[in-house]
């Protein structure tokens, strides 16, 4: 099969971002039918928000935090994703799944990408404490991933250095939110915005 491997699409994404939860899936599922490259980039939005405008759930006016909880409801539905709005274990505090993603994919594993899929399942939809080292094991267990591995590298400097990597490159890349697609110059924030991801890959396939 030919790919258009020269076509990338780069994802700034948040293990603790329900709206990157809940496009991740659909984003897999794009890239996949137009075979172009994913570069997937698990970044620290807590270093991110104070310098864009951003602020953490819990300090974001009222009015904000209520039309979030609508809207997930609204897009869990629609997506028939079954979503918990408000988890237990909400917000992750850990950089750790995060930084086990990264050394998934350094290790070249090929299964970054579910990895990340399974990590943000267990926080949003089986409202697992994902900053429990014991239930990140048996996430990579269930994935055959040499869990002790993984989890001591994704502790080493490093990965550290490569989530600071890839965070300063979503600073430099004007990323203020998750999840976020970028094409060439094009920014996409957020998962309602995967059409336009799609029509953008259409027509540069096309051309």
């Amino acid at each position: 099969e030919i790919g258009y491997y020269m076509i990338q699409v780069d994802y700034f994404m948040s293990h603790g971002s329900p709206w990157t939860f809940l496009g991740h899936k659909r984003l897999g599922e794009i890239i996949r039918k137009y075979k172009v490259q994913l570069n997937m980039y698990p970044v620290n939005y807590g270093e991110i928000f104070p310098i864009s405008g951003g602020l953490p759930v819990s300090k974001r006016p009222i009015q904000r935090q209520k039309i979030r909880l609508q809207e997930l409801r609204r897009w869990s539905i629609f997506l028939n994703i079954n979503l918990i709005p408000e988890p237990t274990s909400f917000p992750s505090k850990s950089m750790l799944p995060s930084l086990l993603i990264i050394a998934s994919q350094l290790m070249k594993t090929n299964k970054g990408f579910n990895l990340a899929h399974n990590i943000m399942n267990a926080l949003w939809v089986e409202d697992l404490d994902i900053d429990d080292e014991n239930i990140l094991l048996s996430i990579l267990q269930k994935l055959d991933l040499s869990s002790e591995e993984i989890l001591s590298f994704a502790k080493s400097e490093e990965c550290i250095n490569v989530m600071q990597k890839y965070t300063k490159l979503a600073i430099d890349k004007n990323v203020f939110g998750a999840p976020t697609f970028i094409i060439d110059d094009q920014i996409y924030w957020g998962q309602d915005r995967l059409d336009f991801v799609e029509r953008h890959l259409s027509n540069l396939i096309k051309t």
